[in-house]
């Protein structure tokens, strides 16, 4: 054990037991997650992934997982359901994280850098959540920190190590990212230039109707260009949905379990006390506290000797609500800043307030309206219990199902002994896909297709959400890269080829209209006897586009590098040609630059480095071996 988790008290430790409930709340808000247990049919040592030896357990899935929940928790508040979790994926996340963890603990031992003892005792004792007054709080209340937290000082040692030697990597690539000058000036010159221009856009959809081609044009055209139509490899999988609606009919719910959840969860069927409100309010700023001061008591005065609350507001009040006499509208208990909340809700209705200070200034509350809490009679929501109750249940036995589905495919691998065990549903197939095609009906991800081009063939998938659902698949047949026959293909050969064609119009043509405004001196006349419309744009900035004409590189390149003056030569686009002329050029002046240098270099240095940092974890993934078992990730999250 380290010496700063050996000793037994320190000045810091006692200095800090009178804050230690608030360093405790402090720290396991901030640094350590909130441990629950796992699922039913999981242990903590339940291997979740390997990294090249190194095993990532259960335990520590969960502890990074309740982290992340938490803190999705206090971002959101009501909207916040495990639902959403599994919707926003954060389980593939955690253990994205977990598994980069492992493979910096791996690359660091393969660059021989090491984490000593002495500098993770300066860490600790450095660390914020164990220090009170600026000392360290000692071993026994840091252990104590731990053990409410879930986690022992080895795990937290091991932990912080893992950290340091993170840390140390991405210092060791870092310093070897530099940039210079030029290079500085060139970016800063690329992110702020602008250009103001005309255009027009000749675009080819307007032209196909005049294009005509003949089968055997396509056909000539379909042999000339074969391999743009060459399919990669693909494969062809069965699959089966087990649907929480298809236990719907097996589940039953009484009138007492719907009390009793009545009962359990009062304030979801509350509407709470509310007051209607309105106010007067005197805005302060830096000098002029004392004036508004005195201005703010005079009316208060008036409304004191009976003159009209609306009136004085629409007269004097400085916030939005003055138009309609200061109404505020009705509220709950929270929803204002705590100073006008807490004179608000003291109020009688019809009683008016002292001046109540709050960060906006000096508010005259006046409140007009008290409604008192509303239960929702049980009545009423009882049918809504009733549903959310049957879905749960229903919910239940799905994951039952879905255990014990996944044991019997282990045994059988076939999906047929799953239709076996559920007459009511078939297996269906997918149509022949690519690897980077997504199977809708699958839910779409890009990790259900990666899984079935990683699957041999006649393998079955582990169980796979799709929304509430969960799906089994098995890879039925693989089809080699191969150019497909002219017939399957002839009519997305004939589009392409009319396309071409309507390209070649629209390029003639805009070569045409851009001779003409060269030689016509007026550029709006020669566009107005063509019939065309030049268009204009102002802060035109690299990485946007012309909206007429879709993604054109070509257009990003002469718009930053031709002359003011002519009209371009024409410029390919997703959606036909265009010809540009340059008007001004703008955004960007040495002298500004100069001004803006230290801070702008610090930025995009950073801004490499995390890019160089992205990169280099992306390529451990390839050359390491990374394993995880889908079966008891879906246990854990359920």
């Amino acid at each position: 054990m380290l010496k700063y988790f050996r000793n037994r008290k320190t000045l810091g430790y006692l200095v800090g037991t009178i804050l230690l409930g608030l360093v405790i709340v402090a720290f396991i808000v901030l640094y350590i997650p909130d441990f629950m247990g796992p699922a039913a049919g999981v242990s903590l040592s339940d291997e979740v992934a390997r990294v090249e030896g190194i095993s990532i357990s259960a335990q520590q899935f969960l502890q990074r997982y309740r982290m992340q929940e938490q803190m999705y928790r206090t971002q959101l508040g009501d909207r916040y359901s495990p639902a959403l979790m599994r919707q926003l994926g954060i389980e593939n996340l955690v253990l994205q994280g977990l598994i980069q963890d492992a493979l910096i603990v791996v690359e660091a031992e393969h660059q021989g850098l090491r984490v000593s003892d002495e500098e993770l005792d300066e860490r600790i004792l450095q660390e914020p959540g164990f220090q009170a007054n600026g000392r360290y709080i000692g071993r026994e209340a840091v252990v104590n920190l731990l053990a409410r937290s879930g986690m022992s000082p080895q795990q937290f040692t091991e932990q912080l190590r893992r950290d340091l030697l993170r840390d140390k990597l991405r210092q060791m690539l870092s310093d070897g990212i530099i940039v210079g000058s030029a290079e500085v000036e060139k970016e800063y010159r690329r992110r702020n230039e602008k250009v103001n221009l005309e255009y027009i856009v000749v675009p080819k959809a307007e032209l196909v109707e005049e294009v005509e081609v003949s089968d055997e044009e396509v056909s000539d055209y379909f042999e000339k260009n074969q391999e743009r139509y060459r399919l990669p490899v693909q494969r062809k999988v069965s699959y089966m949905m087990l649907t929480r609606e298809s236990f719907v009919s097996a589940v039953t719910v009484t009138d007492r379990e719907i009390e009793r959840y009545f009962n359990q969860n009062l304030p979801l069927y509350e509407t709470p006390e509310q007051i209607g409100a309105s106010h007067i309010l005197f805005k302060t700023g830096e000098d002029d506290e004392a004036e508004v001061l005195v201005r703010a008591e005079q009316v208060l005065a008036r409304v004191k000797a009976g003159d009209d609350f609306a009136e004085l507001a629409r007269e004097f009040s400085e916030d939005t609500s003055a138009e309609q006499g200061g109404d505020l509208g009705l509220f709950s208990p929270g929803e204002m800043v705590p100073e006008f909340d807490q004179a608000a809700f003291s109020l009688e209705e019809g009683e008016v307030s002292e001046l109540v200070r709050t960060t906006y200034g000096y508010h005259i509350i006046k409140v007009t309206q008290q409604l008192e809490p509303i239960v929702r009679p049980l009545k009423n929501v009882s049918d809504e219990i009733r549903n959310l109750l049957t879905q749960e249940k229903a919910g239940t036995l799905l994951e039952a199902a879905v255990d014990s589905a996944s044991a019997l495919l282990g045994r059988m691998e076939s999906l047929e002994a799953l239709a076996q065990q559920y007459p009511s549903l078939k297996p269906q197939e997918t149509p022949f896909f690519g690897r980077q095609d997504p199977l809708p009906q699958l839910g779409g991800t890009p990790e259900t297709s990666r899984l079935a081009f990683e699957l041999d063939l006649g393998r079955v998938s582990p169980p796979l959400r799709v929304g509430s659902n969960y799906a089994f698949f098995q890879v039925l047949e693989e089809e080699p890269t191969h150019i497909p026959p002219f017939e399957e293909v002839t009519e997305r050969v004939r589009t392409d080829l009319v396309g071409e064609k309507a390209m070649d119009l629209a390029r003639s043509r805009a070569e045409e209209i851009r001779e003409k405004l060269n030689n016509q001196r007026d550029a709006a006349v020669a566009v107005k006897a063509e019939g065309i419309e030049l268009q204009t744009t102002e802060s035109f900035l690299r990485g946007t586009e012309l909206p007429e004409a879709g993604r054109a590189p070509s257009v990003q390149q002469a718009a930053f590098s031709l002359d003011p003056g002519s009209f371009s030569a024409p410029l390919p686009s997703a959606n036909g040609y265009v010809v540009l002329r340059i008007l001004e050029r703008t955004g960007y002046s040495a002298e500004q630059f100069m001004l803006e240098k230290g801070p702008f270099h610090d930025q995009f240095l950073n801004e490499k480095r995390q890019q160089a940092w992205t990169a280099f974890l992306q390529e451990l993934e390839r050359r390491y071996t990374v394993q995880w078992d889908r079966e008891v990730l879906r246990r854990i999250t359920g």
